[in-house]
């Protein structure tokens, strides 16, 4: 009886790990703007690529750099789960 308990943990184990995946999004070529903008733009870049059955189990940080124009590139990892 034990040995299908283990199975079966390993079963739902398994599967719950592969519901999930990364995804990152970036928010282009933007001129102006603040970080914050620029990061929520990624943010929503990244919601775009989801399909119908997933939802976002979390975001990184955002990674942003200032060219020397004072425009703002940001890129952020999303990871994402399907919805039950």
């Amino acid at each position: 009886m034990k040995k299908y308990f283990l199975v079966a943990t390993l079963v739902l184990a398994s599967t719950n790990a592969m519901a999930e995946r990364v995804i990152s999004g970036t928010n282009g070529i933007a001129s102006g703007g603040s970080r914050s903008e620029a990061c929520e733009s990624a943010k929503e870049d990244a919601l775009g690529k989801r399909s119908q059955n997933e939802q976002v189990a979390k975001y990184a940080e955002c990674e942003c750099k200032q060219n020397e124009k004072g425009s703002w590139s940001c890129t952020v990892e999303t990871t994402l789960e399907k919805t039950r």
